[in-house]
């Protein structure tokens, strides 16, 4: 699967990726001729020549298709499945061709995701989140069986908790079924409502490849009403709630970098004369009446 990060960076939940290779479509078809299941091979855009048919039993293709992160649901007809051939050489074995799960959008799910965007830019709903000037409190939604992303980055996140400088309330939450992450993300919201939350962490990467859950209207549109800042740790394809997030990076030392950095400027913006003289005041001795008890510039 290709994984675009920025120079100089790694992205330690999956190992660089060769950016040639050839994209195609897995689809399984309705009709069967003989025991086993018929699937098409074709390109991904339409104009694209079909690259023919194949004939596989079914257990073989669900296990070919486990090794490489997809659920049985794909082998039923219905929607193409995108996957990725590549050419590796390897110094010991030769070449060898590796076919791997693509994470990007076919052509139709491309179109309805820019239609999902137009429709909410037209309704007003659709805005990118902005940082927010604190952050005393994090929501995150998190995956049920954790994740390498999410791993990566819980551990600085819980010492921050442990520190008492973000509390850290965590949500896991099935990340492909989208009924879930849509209950998950009203739930951020109306805790943001009562408790000032402020900020909601979705860790969209550590979903299954190919998972469409964050595309689906009803989860687009919860994330659009979330009434606070949203920060996502994407996977190495952007889904429409990471495109709705104030940072979004599919690298876990970046995101944590982006809540340092909310946290750098609560230090910048402190009025620290301010609190020093708050704290004169009340540590030194109680002075006796008539005697000037307060500092000529007042704290306030």
């Amino acid at each position: 699967m290709t994984n675009t990060v920025p120079a100089g960076a790694h992205d330690p939940a999956r190992p660089p990726a060769s950016q040639e290779g050839l994209e195609a479509l897995l689809e399984i078809l309705p009709h069967r001729h003989k025991p086993g299941l018929r699937a098409a091979l074709s390109g991904p855009d339409p104009s694209r020549p079909n690259y023919g048919h194949v004939f596989v039993r079914q257990e073989l293709l669900a296990s070919a298709l486990g090794l490489i992160g997809l659920g049985p649901s794909w082998i039923r007809p219905g929607e193409p499945i995108p996957i990725r051939f590549d050419l590796e050489y390897d110094a010991r074995l030769g070449p060898r061709l590796v076919i791997s799960a693509s994470d990007w959008p076919t052509p139709a799910q491309a179109a309805a995701d820019a239609e999902l965007r137009r429709s909410l830019e037209e309704q007003g709903r659709w805005w990118q989140s902005r940082a927010p000037e604190r952050l005393r409190q994090l929501f995150a939604l998190v995956p049920e069986d954790d994740g390498p992303r999410w791993a990566a980055l819980a551990l600085q996140l819980q010492n921050l908790d442990e520190c008492r400088i973000v509390s850290l309330a965590v949500r896991p939450v099935d990340l492909d079924d989208a009924d879930a992450v849509h209950q998950a993300l009203r739930d951020a919201a109306e805790f943001i409502q009562w408790t000032g939350a402020d900020a909601v962490l979705v860790v969209t990467g550590d979903r299954r490849t190919g998972g469409r859950a964050f595309s689906d209207p009803r989860v687009v549109e919860a994330a659009c009403d979330l009434g606070g800042a949203l920060i996502t740790l994407a996977g190495p394809v952007p889904t429409l709630v990471d495109a709705l997030a104030w940072r979004s990076s599919p690298i876990p030392g970046a995101v944590q970098a982006a809540i340092e950095e909310v946290l750098r400027g609560e230090l910048t913006r402190a009025d620290r004369p301010r609190l020093d003289r708050i704290e004169e005041v009340l540590t030194r001795p109680r002075m006796a009446p008539g005697i000037e008890a307060w500092p000529s510039d007042a704290p306030f």
